[in-house]
């Protein structure tokens, strides 16, 4: 628009010099060129960003079929505008029929190549301009999963830092001091990997699974501590998996949870099976309790699972799932995603 309103300017300063000047001084093939200039970029630039507009969402054959014939309408129109101020001012001696015939043919080729060039340069500009926003867009969805993925962490360690977890953990590191000073001395130690981890995750978005599995370990050996024979823990994961990359603190957000509900409102305890394993082009990973289980629509918005759920999401899109459901009255969660291995 800012084009076409410049042509119309330009055309009508050139027209009133030519007028005011007598154009006794200025070339007549110069001025019929700058008339006919004038008249075709107006046209032209007025014309086509309604014209795209309008053919915007018809497939390409179409948009430029119709493009050439406006184009070729323009011109006809053009040259007639351009002809007529020609004639009417005296810059060429010629009839209005006469110049109409003789400048048609190479007005139709200037607006054609004029219009194509503006097409293919809107083109490319529409095609910079979706990669750009698509562009942005992957920047803001990595974006919000690094926020989720800090905040996830961060509730990891609130939670290991929570009360409750932290009197029991010192108070049954306070009572094997005295019993197993061996003992005592590896729980500290799991202790401080388990703190270590969840702050060192927080600049990284995957970790390989043996790191993972490592800080599941060391978590489950320090509710032992609490829980002594009530828990019971089996980790099967595929030897040749542990290279592979997931999400941190993915697996110890699952076995928190069926700590939670499975054994630790259970005075008999009970079991968790932790599994992990490579499926084609994915890594599955479940953990399955031998608790009362949860049905699916029981999951709070803001719990554990629903946070991780929303990580995933964030990270991987549609690639990435997280299941809920039963596997012999107890509770199964698994979470499917796309393999990516440690170089």
């Amino acid at each position: 628009m800012r084009v076409g309103a410049a042509s119309v300017v330009a055309a009508v300063i050139l027209t009133a010099l030519f007028a005011l000047a007598g154009h006794s001084h200025v070339s007549i093939t110069l001025q019929s060129a700058l008339v006919h200039a004038a008249a075709m970029t107006t046209l032209v630039s007025l014309t086509l960003p309604r014209l795209r507009a309008i053919v915007a969402h018809r497939p390409a054959a179409t948009r430029w079929a119709v493009k050439m014939a406006v184009l070729v309408g323009l011109a006809l129109a053009g040259t007639a505008v351009a002809c007529a101020v020609i004639t009417m001012l005296g810059f060429r001696p010629d009839e209005f029929w006469t110049c109409y015939r003789s400048d048609l043919s190479i007005c139709v080729l200037i607006t054609l190549t004029l219009g194509v060039g503006m097409g293919l340069y809107d083109t490319q500009r529409h095609r910079l301009d979706a990669v750009t926003a698509a562009l942005r867009e992957r920047e803001l969805e990595h974006e919000r999963a690094r926020k989720m993925a800090l905040e996830a962490r961060l509730s990891s360690l609130e939670a290991r830092l929570q009360p409750h977890f932290m009197f029991n953990t010192l108070n049954a590191i306070s009572a094997l001091i005295q019993e197993d000073p061996a003992e005592a001395e590896r729980t500290v130690e799991r202790l401080a990997a388990l703190l270590r981890f969840s702050l060192d995750a927080t600049g990284r978005g995957l970790v390989p699974l043996e790191h993972e599995l490592k800080i599941v370990t060391d978590y489950l050996e320090i509710e032992r501590t609490r829980f002594g024979e009530r828990l019971v823990y089996v980790i099967d994961a595929d030897p040749d998996a542990g290279g592979i990359e997931v999400p941190p603190l993915a697996i110890q957000t699952l076995v928190e949870n069926s700590i939670k509900h499975a054994i630790a409102p259970r005075r008999a305890g009970g079991r968790v099976h932790v599994a992990a394993s490579a499926v084609g082009d994915h890594v599955r990973l479940s953990v399955w309790d031998d608790g009362p289980g949860f049905a699916a629509d029981a999951m709070r918005v803001g719990h554990g699972l629903d946070n991780l759920r929303g990580r995933l999401a964030a990270r991987f899109g549609a690639d990435a799932t997280l299941e809920i459901g039963r596997r012999d009255g107890g509770a199964l969660v698994t979470i499917s995603l796309p393999r990516f291995a440690t170089p």
